[in-house]
């Protein structure tokens, strides 16, 4: 683990209870997603569609605009079928029933961006999810340097 990877965790874990706190119970229970939300994540050939861009509050966002960056693959997402993915599991100390995974294909995506840097208004990730905010300025964050490289993301649908 590198010196920088704690900093890391502890203001991704920072920003997340900060949102997690502000944000009212009715939008913190799960809904389901609508037909077209769901041809959107699944294709017709059964491929699984996980758009790093897809973030809350759009991709217009700083934030959202940053972590794309920070999340992206030159190589894009790779299917795997469940024995693949059991095998791609191996060495982390996870299996896929602990995952509540039963089967379906799974989409790997590899991240190789290169370190990002960018900054974003507080305000910002309390309007993205769904916390309004019409106060005085809450500052600006930046994310200095931000390297994701070697993160493997993991896609399927339940």
């Amino acid at each position: 683990m590198s010196r920088k990877t704690p900093f890391r965790l502890l203001a991704a874990s920072a920003l997340l209870m900060a949102a997690a706190a502000h944000a009212p119970a009715a939008q913190a229970v799960a809904l389901p997603l609508s037909d077209a939300e769901m041809s959107g994540v699944r294709g017709a050939d059964g491929s699984i569609a996980a758009p790093v861009t897809a973030l809350p509050g759009g991709g217009d966002s700083q934030l959202g605009k940053g972590l794309a960056a920070a999340f992206s693959s030159s190589t894009g997402p790779q299917l795997l079928d469940a024995a693949q993915f059991a095998a791609a599991l191996q060495g982390t100390g996870w299996t896929p029933a602990m995952l509540g995974y039963d089967g379906q294909p799974v989409s790997q995506i590899k991240v190789d961006a290169p370190p990002v840097t960018f900054s974003f208004d507080l305000a910002q990730v309390f309007q993205t999810v769904g916390v309004s905010y019409h106060g005085p300025s809450m500052g600006t964050i930046t994310m200095s340097e931000f390297d994701a490289r070697g993160t493997t993301i993991w896609v399927w649908h339940h």
